[in-house]
C-alpha cells in the first residue's frame, strides 16, 4: 500500500477490484496468429478519398485554421460511414486500425493534418495532449534524451510497451498520422493487454493482483506548478464487465525515484513480467507505418511500441508523425 504523500495525487484512481479468471476468452482478446490483415488494415474507400479531395480544394479556396474545422461543415457521408467501421474495429475488433492511405504527394502537410483532424472527430472529440493545451502533437526526434520532463516520443530512442497518458486521465482512443518515415528503424508493434492479463493470470495470479493495486507514476512535469508531481493508479481496473489497462513501466520507477522511494519488489516483478508476456511473439503484432497511413488505437486495451530509428540529416525529410487524443467524457483540457 502507498503511504500518504503530498507529492502523489490519489484523486483519480481507477476502481480496484478482485481478480477473477475469465470463464472463456475475454472479449477483445487476440493472439497475433489470429489476426488477418483485413482485421486491422482498412483501405480508405474511393468515395471517401473523393470527398477528401473536395475538402482540400475548398480549403485552398477558403483557408481557415485547422482547429476550427468540424465534419458538419463538409459533405463527408462516405467518410462518416468509413469512420464508423474504424470505431467498430477499435471497440469490438482488433482494437487498432491502420487507414491506408492519404495521398502525401498530392497534399501539403497542413492539408493532410486538416483531413486527419476531421476524420478523427468522427471517432470522438479531440482533447489536449499537454498541460498547455496542445491538440495536435508532433512526434519527431528533437535531439533530446528521455528524462523526467522529456517525453520519449520526442527522441529517436526505442519506445517500450506503453499506453498513452497513463499517469492521468487516459483518452480511450489515440491516433497517429504518418507524414514522413525515418531512414531506417522506427517499426511499430501492438499487443493486446487483455490477452496479456489473462496469460499472466494463468501463470502467476499474485502478480496480476499486484497490477490491480496502485503504482506511483511520474507525471513528466505535465501539471500545474503547485500540483503533486506524481499520481497513483493501478495497471488494470474494471468498469462494469470491461477490463481497462494503462501501462508504461518506465514511468513507475521514475515516479518512485521522484518521491525518494523504491518500487516494491512485487510491483517491479509484475511490471517486468507483463512486459515480457506482451513481447512474446504470439502476443504481439509487428508492422511498419508508411507515409500517408493513419493508425488509431484503443488506448484502454492495446499497448504499442516503436523501435529506435536513424533519421535523415535534412530537416524536411525527418520522420514526422502527428498524434491526437480522442475522448468524449470530461473536460477537453489535459487534466480531463
Amino acid at each position: 500500500m502507498l503511504t500518504a504523500d503530498p507529492r502523489i495525487d490519489t484523486s483519480r484512481p481507477w476502481k480496484l477490484t478482485a481478480v477473477d479468471a475469465p470463464a472463456g476468452r475475454r472479449a477483445g482478446a487476440w493472439r497475433a496468429a489470429e489476426l488477418a490483415e483485413a482485421d486491422w488494415k482498412l483501405p480508405i474507400p474511393a468515395r471517401c478519398l473523393q470527398e477528401i479531395e473536395a475538402v482540400v480544394h475548398l480549403l485552398r479556396a477558403h483557408p481557415v485554421p485547422t482547429l476550427v474545422l468540424t465534419p458538419a461543415e463538409f459533405a463527408l457521408d462516405a467518410c462518416r460511414d468509413f469512420m464508423l467501421q474504424v470505431r467498430s474495429v477499435l471497440d469490438d475488433g482488433a482494437g487498432f486500425a491502420v487507414l491506408d492511405r492519404l495521398p502525401v504527394d498530392a497534399y501539403a502537410k497542413s492539408e493532410l493534418t486538416a483531413i486527419y483532424w476531421l476524420l478523427s472527430q468522427m471517432i470522438a472529440r479531440p482533447v489536449a495532449q499537454s498541460f498547455v493545451g496542445t491538440l495536435l502533437y508532433d512526434v519527431w526526434d528533437t535531439g533530446q534524451k528521455t528524462s523526467t520532463r522529456v517525453r520519449a516520443d520526442l527522441t529517436s530512442e526505442d519506445l517500450s510497451w506503453h499506453t498513452d497518458y497513463g499517469f492521468n486521465q487516459p483518452p480511450p482512443y489515440i491516433g497517429l498520422l504518418t507524414l514522413r518515415t525515418s531512414r531506417s528503424g522506427g517499426a511499430s508493434s501492438t499487443a493486446n493487454l487483455h490477452t496479456g492479463h489473462d496469460a499472466l493470470l494463468q501463470r502467476d495470479p499474485a502478480l496480476v493482483q499486484r497490477l490491480y493495486e496502485p503504482f506511483v507514476w511520474n507525471r513528466q512535469g505535465e501539471h500545474p506548478e503547485d500540483a503533486p508531481i506524481c499520481t497513483a493508479n493501478p495497471i488494470f481496473a474494471t468498469l462494469g464487465d470491461r477490463l481497462r489497462a494503462r501501462f508504461n513501466r518506465s514511468l513507475q520507477p521514475a515516479g518512485y525515484r521522484l518521491i525518494g522511494q523504491e518500487i516494491d519488489p512485487a510491483g517491479a516483478r509484475a511490471l517486468n513480467t507483463l512486459h515480457d508476456v506482451l513481447s512474446e511473439p504470439e502476443h504481439s503484432f509487428d508492422f511498419v507505418l508508411e507515409a500517408g497511413q493513419i493508425e488509431f488505437l484503443n488506448n484502454y486495451r492495446i499497448a504499442h511500441r516503436r523501435t529506435a530509428f536513424e533519421d535523415y540529416e535534412e530537416p524536411e525529410r525527418k520522420r514526422h508523425l502527428v498524434r491526437i487524443f480522442l475522448r468524449d467524457e470530461g473536460r477537453r483540457s489535459y487534466m480531463g
